[in-house]
């Protein structure tokens, strides 16, 4: 799904920020009863329990820079906004636990800075205020990252309609790439993305008109009630991001997004019955032709999927509404279908060379009658098989010559493992694969399909990525 960062409402005294959301077929999924977590190739340390430390209140505005100390556990409550000029840091090794009761939420509005620069083992860690083996998705809101980066909505600013003008500082957008929000570095955020109200949600972590100034790298949400990254507009660029059974999609990008991403890794949940989409891409809500379109560039990501059939469809990739894009060195498995390129606007710059997806591999696709694990035929009366985008052919497209796709088992460790997954393949797949630019930012020398080089590949590992609970 979308989630759309244009209807902000203010609930009761808490002034709670509102997004508005919604699935593929406009309706919201209710919340996966698997409860616990799962676990991973990965350790399970990095407690987000905070012993005995004491514990603060954080509420209300943040009007002068302050740091928050690794010594005391933070108690989020409410709408918690960095205002403008403002710098909130955040030491290694800090928790901070969302309320659930006040909808706790963090806004970092434009001109603000949040410095949350956890280290591998003194990771920064947002969670549920609920006891250890009773938190759920959405016990709390989430993080939300404003700037004032190039957006493609109306005027170049982001929408804040229904907001109550006595709360200002959640206009987002401008002219500057370049702007920094300051730094998210070993981060985990978990059991957030709270339900405000029907069809309202937030994200785990949302980045809107976010600028390439900001520097973002390790950073895991997980368990997520919607997205677990969502990017409208902005030039923010992120590597090592990683996402664990959310209810919605990993990894959402909207009206103008043109980020450059790398090593993003998803692992959905089985038991969450949803259209739980890996990549999902729009140019904006209506498919318009507004401009900057969104284009992000993206290599080497790692999306596995729920490996079931479930009572709604999903894909790896959604990509549709005119979006645009660059994407390589992808590694797809366990949906439905791989990928679903949909209406005439969103073919056209398939065809045209704008949208593109070469050095990939899909496989495992459980979708009856999806063909070689890429698509759905959309030769037939009714979804999935109806055309839903002119004619366009997403297995031509994907199987052209000179694009390098492949179809192939990867012989990953154990991607879908509940308790021990392991994402790498034993060999890394070099075949096929595509060079990074070299341009400063990309890791050039990632010449491999997917996320991890190979089934030793530690990236995901350590006190920072948790993936059980126990």
């Amino acid at each position: 799904m979308s989630t759309r960062l244009t209807t902000f409402t203010v609930l009761g005294l808490a002034g709670l920020l509102s997004l508005a959301a919604c699935d593929d077929d406009g309706t919201k999924p209710s919340a996966s009863s698997s409860g616990g977590a799962s676990s991973g190739g990965a350790s399970s340390g990095g407690s987000s329990s905070g012993g005995n430390l004491p514990q603060e209140e954080l509420s209300g505005d943040i009007t002068a820079s302050r740091t928050l100390a690794k010594t005391k556990t933070y108690l989020l409550k409410g709408l918690v906004q960095v205002k403008s000029g403002t710098t909130l840091t955040i030491e290694p090794g800090t928790i901070i636990k969302g309320d659930n009761q006040s909808k706790a939420i963090l806004l970092v509005e434009p001109g603000a800075k949040l410095v949350a620069e956890g280290t591998e083992n003194e990771p920064i860690v947002f969670t549920s205020q609920a006891a250890e083996g009773s938190r759920r998705p959405g016990d709390w809101g989430g993080v939300l990252i404003l700037g004032n980066a190039p957006v493609n909505l109306p005027g170049g600013k982001g929408s804040v309609e229904g907001l109550l003008k006595t709360v200002k500082g959640s206009e987002y957008g401008g002219t500057d790439e370049n702007d920094s929000s300051g730094v998210i570095r070993y981060v985990r955020i978990e059991y957030a993305g709270v339900e405000l109200s029907k069809d309202n949600e937030v994200n785990g972590l949302t980045f809107a008109g976010v600028g390439r100034g900001t520097k973002v790298d390790h950073v895991q949400v997980r368990y997520a009630l919607d997205d677990c990254f969502e990017f409208f507009g902005g030039t923010v660029d992120a590597k090592y991001l990683a996402c664990q059974y959310n209810q919605d999609d990993g990894f959402d990008f909207d009206n103008g997004y043109r980020g450059r991403l790398q090593f993003l890794v998803l692992q959905q949940d089985p038991v969450h019955s949803g259209e739980d989409n890996g990549f999902e891409s729009d140019n904006d809500a209506t498919g318009s032709g507004n401009t900057p379109l969104t284009a992000p560039q993206v290599y080497n990501a790692t999306l596995v999927g729920k490996n079931k059939t479930v009572d709604a469809l999903s894909y790896g990739m959604l990509l549709r509404r005119n979006t645009r894009g660059t994407y390589r060195n992808l590694l797809v498995t366990g949906f439905p279908a791989a990928i679903d390129v949909r209406d005439a606007s969103t073919a056209a710059g398939a065809s045209d060379g704008l949208l593109s997806v070469s050095n990939a591999l899909f496989f495992g696709s459980v979708g009856a009658g999806v063909t070689d694990h890429i698509a759905f035929p959309e030769v037939g009366a009714t979804a999935p098989d109806k055309d839903n985008d002119g004619g366009f052919d997403e297995v031509g497209w994907f199987k052209a010559a000179g694009k390098e796709n492949s179809w192939v088992d990867p012989k990953l460790a154990a991607p879908f493992s509940a308790t021990t997954p392991g994402f790498g393949p034993a060999t890394s797949l070099t075949q096929g694969a595509a060079a990074p630019p070299n341009d400063g930012f990309f890791d050039a020398s990632a010449s491999y399909i997917g996320a991890f080089k190979n089934a030793d590949d530690a990236w995901a590992r350590g006190k920072w990525a948790v993936w059980s609970d126990k």
